[in-house]
């Protein structure tokens, strides 16, 4: 039975070959339902996540997909395009695939191998410096990773301002051109190769410039 959970979109890179193969079958008694008029089964083999769940999400939502000992799965999911995740037992990172699955009503989907791709944490943030008109914005990742700062006047935010697309743990970005003696709203948002899929995204910060 498919559990619907909330979790955050929460990555070591292991690169394997995707495989998708489309074939028309019926539900089967080994394979865990999800009652909807429309749906399709996803089926595979992820050996990594052995004994857990996949994380299937999409717009409608996230479903737990049991996977038995060897890493085999079968569920049925209502129809639309996800992505497909598991959480690492040994480190409690949440491991993603680098592929959309896309469900069709009364289609098998069977995903041979998957691409999976780690999810950054961020460990602090700090502000060592602020002027009148700029700030030096700093934090670290557990794992290397590149990133933005989202900043503005409010948590509206409004800006964006990129780091270097270089993979790494230690981050410093500057932010210029801000307005003397203002509280700014910042956060931090930590990928990987700048995929959607793969970033974390810190609290609400906050500094003020000097009114010099």
């Amino acid at each position: 039975m498919l559990k619907k959970i909330v979790t955050r979109n929460i990555r070591f890179a292991v690169f394997l070959a995707v495989t998708i193969v489309l074939s028309l079958v019926g539900c089967s008694n080994s394979t865990t339902t999800y009652s909807n008029d429309e749906s399709g089964i996803i089926t595979g083999s992820l050996l990594e996540a052995a004994n857990s769940n996949i994380i299937a999400t999409s717009d409608s939502g996230e479903y737990l997909i049991p996977v038995d000992s060897y890493g085999r799965f079968s569920s049925s999911l209502p129809v639309g395009v996800y992505s497909l995740s598991y959480r690492s037992s040994t480190n409690d990172k949440l491991i993603l695939t680098n592929k959309k699955i896309i469900i069709v009503n009364n289609v098998t989907i069977s995903v041979v191998d998957a691409e999976l791709v780690p999810q950054p944490q961020i460990l602090y943030v700090n502000v060592p410096v602020i002027g009148a008109n700029s700030a030096i914005i700093e934090w670290e990742t557990d794992i290397e990773s590149d990133g933005y700062v989202e900043y503005g006047t409010n948590e509206l935010y409004g800006v964006q301002t990129y780091v270097s697309t270089e993979q790494t743990k230690q981050h410093r970005i500057q932010i210029t051109g801000l307005m003397s003696d203002t509280t700014y709203h910042f956060r931090v948002v930590a990928s990987r190769h700048h995929l959607d899929t793969t970033t974390f995204i810190s609290s609400d910060y906050t500094l003020t410039t000097n009114n010099y």
